[in-house]
């Protein structure tokens, strides 16, 4: 993870692990630095040779995503795809986009053990514009503008490499620069009138990405009991908007951390409801109003994340009521 090497038989840690230790970190902003940073054979594995092929496989594996949506329109990659198109190529990540728009998988591919991968792809899947449904890797964007600053953004590092691991660890975490994605998050697929719920304009930008993206939306219309109706104002959407097939919007409980992870058809997204338009506003209101009187700017569990909703929830005026 960059964090932390061991040198000497001390355990030494990165700067990078001193900005998370002391300062809040946007975790794409994490996940570029690693991304930018980390390649095979990396320095925390056995058989590390500073003199070999880097080969970084996060930016070959988002490069193939962006080649593909722009071709069909929908960025999706599987596990044994990594495999036949990335890894049984000698894919390096370093090729720019036409290598990835012409490139065709491996006919008999060398037989290896995925677990790593699959590992490397749930991780990486944290990132705002990735989701993770088993075992697909999907790209959820908004608009090209979105392609093109991801893919401006992911620009490797190349720096000469030290033959001490150890050290060479501490190297790749230097240079950590936030806001690398700052156009992304406040992108015009945000309304500004958004921004002002919560303290921080890109922290809260980050959350409506999020919420808004069309790949996690998409899932939870396939699996919620009720998707159509609003659990604040129980309005059921699809009998007062006929016309419209999704007016529910998707409200994150935990608005500035814990990523959502989606990890099969069948997960459970716990921390994610189905709000009307109005009472999503309404309710990110509310939050901002109780951080404000608790001197707070994030909630400090998923618990007091949900109690607070459920505090909001009881204090609608319904009609009659």
């Amino acid at each position: 993870m960059l964090l932390a090497a061991e040198i000497q038989r001390r355990i030494c840690v990165t700067d990078l692990c001193r900005q998370i230790a002391s300062n809040e970190v946007d975790c794409d902003d994490y996940l570029l630095h690693f991304a930018r940073r980390f390649y095979y054979k990396s320095p925390a594995f056995q058989g590390y040779d500073a003199q070999g092929t880097q080969i970084f496989p996060v930016l070959a594996i988002i490069k193939l995503l962006i080649a593909r949506y722009q071709a069909t329109g929908a960025g999706t990659i599987s596990l044994d795809e990594v495999h036949r198109y990335l890894i049984a190529n000698d894919v390096t990540g370093l090729e720019d986009l036409d290598f990835y728009q012409n490139l065709a998988a491996a006919t008999n591919p060398p037989t290896q053990d995925l677990r790593q991968v699959r590992e490397l792809m749930v991780f990486i899947s944290q990132f705002s514009f990735l989701t993770w449904q088993n075992p697909h890797l999907h790209l959820a964007v908004q608009n090209t503008e979105d392609l093109n600053e991801i893919l401006h953004a992911l620009t490797p590092v190349l720096n000469p490499r030290h033959d001490n691991a150890g050290r060479e660890i501490l190297q790749l975490g230097r240079g950590f620069a936030g806001d690398a994605f700052e156009a992304i998050a406040l992108g015009q697929q945000i309304d500004p009138l958004d921004l002002e719920f919560v303290e921080g304009r890109r922290v809260r930008a980050t959350h409506l990405r999020v919420e808004r993206n069309p790949r996690l939306k998409e899932l939870y219309f396939a699996t919620a009991q009720h998707p159509a109706v609003c659990r604040m104002c129980n309005v059921d959407t699809s009998v007062r908007y006929p016309w419209v097939e999704h007016v529910i919007e998707l409200h994150h409980l935990l608005p500035l951390a814990s990523p959502v992870r989606v990890e099969s058809e069948t997960t459970s997204l716990r921390d994610l409801v189905g709000l009307c338009p109005s009472c999503h506003r309404a309710t990110h209101k509310y939050y901002s109003l109780w951080f404000r009187q608790n001197n707070v700017s994030d909630f400090r569990s998923y618990e007091e994340a949900r109690a607070v909703y459920e505090e909001a929830r009881s204090q609608i005026a319904l009609p009659g009521h």
